[in-house]
């Protein structure tokens, strides 16, 4: 369990809206900091918690049980 909530909370904002800049933007931090916290969250946990593509991103099925928890949790 990683004990920083703001990786949750950072995960669930852009889980919400799909996209690392509108997370961002939602948070009032920059992009840069929501990708890595992103990535620090993924790399603690041992998984893959989005699809990136061109268009987005979407949930892995990793990601989407998390997002179950995370959601309940906030």
């Amino acid at each position: 369990m990683i004990e920083n909530i703001t990786l949750y909370r950072f995960f669930d904002a852009v889980a919400s809206c799909g996209s690392i800049t509108e997370a961002a933007a939602r948070l009032y931090v920059s992009q840069p900091a929501v990708s890595g916290a992103i990535k620090q969250l993924e790399s603690a946990l041992g998984a893959q918690l989005f699809y990136r593509t061109n268009r987005g991103i979407t949930l892995t099925p990793e990601g989407e049980l998390l997002a179950g928890y995370v959601r309940a949790a906030l």
